[in-house]
């Protein structure tokens, strides 16, 4: 479900609450894959990887993001943004420009780092991307572990790579059984290995049917449901899907 609130709540919210951010820099891995910097007084004593931040993409719309890097002695966010041009959000971030600012609201968020596991497990897409290569610095600087697997769209097997996510791909399908490549991937983890990585944290973000069908894969291989963390950002046949937001 779109977020939306009445204009005049939402102006009360940003005037209160928002903090004014000015883009500082704009880098595109892809047409479709755009990084996007702001620089502002944020006011934060900590940064949680994995929690949110709001900003408006309409008179009476905002959007959720994970942003990728945060320095708050800096006062630098970065945002990864998914350019699929068929929602208020995606048109917000494909305007934004060097110089433009905008006001960002701090939230929560669904998906926050277990920091007693050594052992993380991301599955996801491209819309999980900004999430977790978030999560993969925190994992790096705890001196954790992590493995992963992503379905993506032919033309995206690249993009990993060039944000330094080490992960596993295969190829999305949209069809009636979703995952089910990913499905294949972690069936051929067994004895020792397996052993070890079945009491991971598993972090499962993006399409909401490859995000069911694997977790249903993980608990008939004995995961327990409070060592798997869900956040869905799209749906088959929905419009208006950003990169790390809720839609």
């Amino acid at each position: 479900m779109t977020p939306r609130l009445p204009k005049i709540l939402e102006h009360m919210a940003e005037s209160r609450l928002g903090i004014s951010c000015t883009v500082t820099a704009v880098e595109y891995f892809h047409a479709t894959l755009k990084r996007v910097q702001f620089r502002g007084e944020l006011g934060m004593e900590t940064f949680v990887p994995g929690q949110e931040v709001k900003f408006r993409v309409s008179d009476d719309e905002y959007r959720h993001y994970t942003p990728t890097f945060f320095d708050l002695e800096k006062g630098i966010f970065d945002v990864l943004f998914y350019l699929q041009g068929n929602g208020p959000g995606s048109h917000w971030a494909s305007t934004l420009e060097a110089g433009d600012t905008a006001r960002m609201l701090r939230t929560g968020g669904k998906m926050r780092l277990a920091t007693h596991n050594r052992y993380h497990f991301f599955f996801g897409d491209e819309t999980s991307l900004g999430l977790f290569r978030c999560l993969k610095e925190a994992v790096h600087q705890k001196g954790h572990e992590y493995l992963g697997i992503l379905e993506l769209a032919e033309g995206s097997f690249g993009w990993p790579e060039k944000l330094d996510v080490s992960v596993d791909l295969v190829p999305r399908l949209h069809d009636e059984r979703p995952a089910q490549e990913a499905i294949a991937y972690l069936n051929d983890l067994h004895g020792l290995l397996w052993k070890t990585w079945k009491k991971a944290s598993f972090y499962l973000a993006g399409r909401a049917a490859s995000i069911e069908a694997f977790r249903e894969a993980l608990v008939a291989r004995g995961v327990s449901n409070d060592r798997i963390s869900t956040h869905a950002y799209w749906s088959d046949g929905k419009k208006g899907q950003l990169i790390n937001s809720r839609q």
